[in-house]
């Protein structure tokens, strides 16, 4: 070990989870915005063929919709941990630079109360997620198009997993900025 480096065990490990938690939150995103290029793709097609051949692809209405709420959450993780999540820093970003641990209480709260919304959002998504994927749920119209909905709610599920996750990683950050404020960031 280098000389004037302290060995800290906790926060290697703390800091390896982050990490692993960063490339899962990445992947999410990356796999949202790749979805939203083939909606983008499908729309065209169905605008394309609706124009020009006067017979739009069966389905694009509901696999859009359906796509819509699997990006939000396949990407909700990765607005939470680049800081792009709308709410008012104002008050927050002054009480942490002149009421530190005041600042970082609160902070270390609305990041607990963010991970129990998620929580929350999980517990009540697994139950319809296994009952969608057993009794064979389908969206559309049958002799159309009919799609399964267990995929829509296991994105949810895995989503709002790891937001729950993300805001568990940012109380910690809290935390240990409100035990000892000088080692936080």
């Amino acid at each position: 070990m280098p000389a004037g480096r302290r060995h800290d065990p906790p926060g290697a490990m703390l800091r390896t989870l982050d990490r692993v938690l960063g490339a899962l939150v990445i992947s999410g995103n990356s796999l949202g915005s790749a979805w939203i290029f083939v909606m983008m793709l499908a729309i065209s097609a169905d605008i394309a063929m609706r124009f020009l051949f006067n017979a739009p692809i069966d389905g694009t209405t509901e696999l859009v919709t359906m796509s819509v709420v699997a990006v939000l959450y396949l990407q909700l993780a990765y607005t939470l941990r680049s800081g792009s999540m709308t709410r008012s820093d104002t008050v927050l970003n002054r009480l942490i630079a002149n009421y530190p641990r005041v600042g970082h209480a609160m902070s270390l709260v609305f990041y607990l109360a963010g991970a129990a919304l998620m929580a929350a959002i999980v517990r009540g998504a697994w139950p319809k997620w296994i009952k969608s994927y057993e009794l064979d749920f389908y969206v559309g119209v049958v002799g159309v198009f009919t799609f399964p909905d267990w995929p829509r709610l296991l994105v949810v599920f895995l989503g709002c997993t790891l937001t729950g996750l993300q805001f568990l990683a940012l109380a910690a950050g809290s935390a240990r900025a409100l035990v000892r404020p000088a080692a936080s960031p």
